[in-house]
């Protein structure tokens, strides 16, 4: 049994140990939302999962959405937002990098678990993951559109937010696909063959 459930000292708790319970409580929300979808899992469920009560978990989460809400945040689209932070200025190494660590970030546990929450529950038009994906193009295609003003790309093959989805579509297609909550080692190897296949042959494109 987790270390969580041990007895504490009386007051507040510290600031590592609250944070090391709120992992415990969205790593096993994850598990269950994966097993069983966001329906069929309670809070009962979830704080009984790291050996904790409702009430414990209510000062961590507010509500099950919102446990939702930080799985999202956590393991949703936004994970191309955070491939965009110091990436490389050429932009052949940018779009090899931004398709690595997009991957990397995807490729996790806890990310699996929520594609598979996602397609278990019929969550793929959720609000929350389509204003991910359209916040990461919006973003994607900033970039491209600098690099075409600057000439340092191809202008013919579409403007800056048709290469944006034309970059990140292939990535997201492969998670669907390879990257889910029972994936196997396999599957996870494809995803990242066709990724970093994916990545390379775009790469090769841009070049004017």
């Amino acid at each position: 049994m987790s270390s969580i459930t041990s007895r504490r000292r009386p007051g507040r708790p510290a600031k590592a140990e609250a944070s090391d319970t709120k992992a415990a409580l969205l790593d096993a929300a994850l598990r269950l939302f994966a097993q069983k979808g966001y329906a069929g899992t309670s809070i009962r469920a979830i704080a009984r999962e790291v050996g904790l009560s409702e009430s414990v978990l209510y000062a961590h989460f507010a509500s099950k959405q919102a446990i939702y809400d930080a799985a999202m945040a956590l393991a949703g689209p936004q994970a191309a937002n955070v491939a965009l932070d110091d990436a490389p200025e050429d932009p052949s190494a940018f779009v090899e990098s931004f398709a690595a660590r997009v991957l990397a970030a995807w490729d996790t546990p806890q990310s699996r678990q929520v594609m598979s929450l996602v397609s278990r529950d019929g969550l793929i038009h959720d609000d929350a993951l389509n204003e991910g994906i359209e916040d990461a193009l919006a973003r994607l295609a900033e970039v491209f559109a600098g690099w075409q003003s600057a000439g340092r790309i191809r202008t013919d093959l579409g403007g800056p937010g048709d290469l944006a989805y034309a970059l990140l579509a292939p990535i997201a297609h492969a998670r669907i696909l390879w990257l889910h909550g029972g994936a196997t080692d396999a599957q996870r190897e494809r995803a990242r063959d066709r990724i970093t296949a994916h990545a390379a042959l775009f790469a090769k494109a841009l070049s004017p």
